[in-house]
């Protein structure tokens, strides 16, 4: 009975993932690309500096999020609008804005 079981078992789950990738497919694709502005590069620096810090060791990962988005608004106050210009036309965020973001962390986070 129990290999019954589990075999039905991996047959749902089977289904499930393979519907769960379909729908994905057909979401993924009828997301239209974004018009890259501010708040866009801004998320972007918050997403790489969350990701990057909550993956080093001893990280305090109650602040992290906190800390980051902290050190993305920093780094944001000192960008120029024809620098959010380029990164539309290059569709690219510089290392420097990246290398900033991780700086400016480690002055928002105690």
């Amino acid at each position: 009975m129990s290999f019954a079981v589990s075999r039905r078992a991996l047959s749902l789950l089977a289904s499930a993932g393979f519907t769960l990738w379909v729908a994905g497919s057909a979401v993924a694709q009828s997301i239209p690309e974004k018009e890259i502005n501010r708040d866009l590069v801004r998320r972007a620096l918050l997403d790489t500096c969350v990701y990057a810090e909550a993956a080093k060791e001893g990280a305090k990962k109650e602040k992290v999020v906190d800390g980051c988005q902290c050190a993305s608004f920093k780094v944001m106050k000192g960008i120029k609008e024809d620098a959010v210009s380029k990164i539309s036309s290059d569709r690219s965020i510089p290392d420097e804005l990246y290398n900033a973001t991780t700086e400016a962390y480690g002055t928002c986070v105690r």
